[in-house]
């Protein structure tokens, strides 16, 4: 990723927008780059078509095989399920084509558009609202499933949302959420590339803040599996299951495959939490 401040194309207020807290400064990163799966130079990255729409589908389901051929959405039918940083609504989608009843939520205006555009293309119900994940306005026990998906990680107090999670969650009720795992291949690989490699290491980066030059998003923090485990089950969640995954593409070009799927499944870049409300 090139320089973040950069990547904005701000032209006007720079210093106003310097002032922004890291909440606000993510906002407006989003709001410039939204999530449809295409290179962040690129030109045309917000679509307009169903056809547009469907092939961010088709990009996201390659690029995150767990949800491809394992997350059975069928189970969610006539479900209240909350989406929390639904993007441009790949995932609500697949949720409303599976009569699950979908709320969606993103901290930018721009998402919100694309998941409205989204669902009236392909015929869909979805409740698309601009909100804080931190300061969600829902009422409490609301929604039977709450989704996340590489998300929160972006959040500038990420407890705070998890406790949101919580609230808005019955009893009884279950979700998911995916953040950065920091015990990763790709964290340590790509850190010292750039600290090393780059001689970013004599310009006094060191290997959290260098994550800056390539990983997404204005602000992100990376989490320890047992570290999160211990945050969500604080709040009353229980974890029925944590475990690592990867993006769909080749992580280790010129190794085999079988060494690949190994390194993916143990020490994958995406750190998967499900869990329970008691």
């Amino acid at each position: 990723m090139k320089n973040k401040t950069m990547s904005l194309k701000l032209t006007t207020d720079k210093l106003k927008y310097q002032n922004l807290n890291k909440q606000e400064k993510n906002q407006q990163w989003w709001e410039e780059l939204p999530m449809t799966y295409e290179d962040w130079d690129s030109k045309k990255r917000i679509p307009e078509t169903k056809e547009d729409f469907l092939e961010i589908e088709k990009r996201f389901l390659e690029e995150s095989p767990f949800i491809k051929n394992q997350f059975n959405f069928k189970r969610f039918k006539n479900k209240k399920v909350l989406e929390i940083g639904c993007g441009s609504g790949a995932v609500s989608c697949l949720f409303a084509k599976n009569d699950a009843k979908v709320t969606a939520v993103d901290i930018t205006k721009q998402a919100i558009n694309l998941v409205k555009t989204n669902a009236k293309l392909q015929c869909l119900n979805i409740n698309a609202l601009q909100q804080d994940a931190e300061k969600l306005t829902f009422a409490k026990e609301n929604f039977d499933y709450v989704f996340s998906w590489g998300v929160l990680h972006h959040s500038q107090n990420t407890l705070d949302a998890f406790k949101q999670v919580e609230r808005v969650l019955k009893k009884g009720g279950s979700g998911l959420i995916m953040v950065y795992n920091k015990n990763s291949a790709r964290y340590y690989i790509n850190g010292l590339n750039w600290l090393i490699l780059k001689g970013k290491i004599f310009k006094g980066y060191n290997l959290r803040n260098v994550q800056d030059f390539y990983t997404d998003g204005y602000y992100h923090r990376h989490f320890i599996p047992n570290e999160l485990k211990q945050e969500l089950e604080k709040l009353g969640l229980k974890c029925t299951k944590v475990f690592t995954t990867h993006m769909g593409h080749r992580m280790l070009p010129f190794a085999p495959l079988w060494f690949e799927k190994w390194i993916k499944n143990n020490y994958g870049w995406l750190l998967v939490i499900e869990f329970e409300k008691r």
